[in-house]
């Protein structure tokens, strides 16, 4: 019999060798990973749980959302694999056990991990997590709490599963190689398939090295896959070329920033702040408003969520153009006022924060805004021009006199 044989890297961490905090101190910092659980853990009660088989369909919930708009090569929650790994998870005799661990916040599951143990240890086969706690980097908090829980359950290995994942790559202390071996008889027609496959394997192993590749089939053809899936619910105008495509082909926008001096405090008015505890139960805008808790902002309110102004004291942040500037000491940021509510908001700010000055700002093509500004006494301080043209971007800044 002939052979041919390819392989992949496959990180893993040797829990007998590291001492939990040294090992850890490097990695804390890593993307932000305390200030991330730090902020994570504000919006309440963090804990990783060990789940029942039972619970198992929570865990496809969460997969399913989050690979909703992606390629998944796995088919981990596919309706042909759910009863598989369901399978699976329900036996409980042997040496070889499946362990579903996950991230829970406010008893609900923000992430997860389906891994098998064996004999002191473990393989991590899928990790996932909900798409509306993205920028809290849940999957990294729950590997960081995996990891204490492995050494605490007495595993000498996390095996980290094949892959050129950042993440794996970060995390480990040693590389192993998992080895895909094809053979076959001696016959023509056999060596050619073999050296086919053998071929392709090869192929596909250079490309999974550049993670930049991986992530556009991930990401990229995972999203036209799914518009093409759901064409129908469409509109090719508004939600493809408009939203998606002329901004890397055109995209051009002005905005101005407008300072208020606080000379004398106006008369209070009332609003309700959003919670994190309402962030949570939110279901349509939940990704949006746990972002704007994430980066600072506190919500208010007069009868409608939907209809929140936005207040932060460290920064204003103009997401959509990639601008970010720090705010002197007594200065607050406001965005997503209306112009009907302007009068209402600043006296509530002003007797709320105590500010020396507000600062907001507007598109340079909003006259109305513009003009309300202005009544309000509201000074241009800067012009603010961004551009892209294919893909290239260009932000100009104009500071006024």
């Amino acid at each position: 019999m002939k052979e041919r044989y390819s392989r992949i890297i496959t990180p893993y961490i040797n829990l007998q060798d590291i001492s939990y905090e040294e090992y850890l101190k490097p990695r804390q910092k890593l993307h932000g990973l305390d200030r991330r659980e730090k902020r994570l853990r504000a919006l309440g009660n963090v804990q990783l749980q060990i789940l029942p088989a039972t619970e198992i369909n929570q865990v496809f919930k969460v997969h399913q959302k989050r690979w909703e708009k992606k390629n998944d090569t796995s088919g981990f929650s596919s309706i042909r694999k759910q009863s598989f790994f369901k399978y699976l998870a329900e036996q409980n005799k042997g040496k070889l056990r499946v362990r579903l661990s996950t991230l829970m916040l406010q008893n609900e599951m923000i992430a997860f991990t389906y891994g098998f143990a064996c004999r002191g240890r473990y393989l991590g086969y899928v990790l996932g997590h909900d798409s509306d706690f993205d920028v809290y980097g849940p999957g990294r908090i729950l590997v960081k709490e995996k990891i204490k829980r492995n050494i605490d359950d007495g595993f000498h290995k996390l095996d980290m599963s094949i892959g050129y994942e950042p993440y794996k790559l970060e995390w480990n202390t040693g590389e192993d190689y998992t080895r895909k071996t094809v053979f076959s008889t001696n016959t023509i027609r056999a060596r050619m398939f073999r050296n086919f496959i053998w071929l392709k394997e090869m192929v596909f192993s250079k490309i999974r090295k550049h993670y930049s590749v991986v992530i556009f089939r991930r990401n990229k053809i995972g999203k036209l896959k799914y518009y093409l899936r759901n064409k129908g619910e469409f509109n090719f105008w508004k939600d493809i070329w408009k939203n998606r495509l002329q901004p890397i082909v055109y995209e051009r926008k002005q905005y101005l920033i407008a300072k208020l001096a606080v000379s004398e405090m106006k008369l209070d008015s009332h609003f309700e702040q959003i919670t994190a505890e309402m962030a949570l139960s939110m279901k349509d805008q939940r990704k949006e408003i746990l972002q704007k808790i994430y980066n600072g902002y506190k919500g208010y309110y007069a009868t409608e969520v939907n209809n929140a102004f936005w207040v932060n004291e460290n920064v204003i942040r103009l997401d959509d153009i990639e601008v970010v500037e720090n705010l002197k000491k007594k200065t607050i940021y406001i965005r997503d006022w209306e112009n009907e509510n302007l009068d209402e908001i600043l006296s509530f700010v002003q007797v709320t924060y105590r500010p020396k000055y507000i600062v907001v700002h507007a598109n340079k093509f909003d006259k109305k805004s513009i003009r309300t500004l202005q009544l309000n006494n509201f000074i241009i301080t800067e012009r603010l021009s961004y551009s892209r043209i294919l893909g290239k971007k260009k932000i100009k800044k104009e500071v006024e006199n």
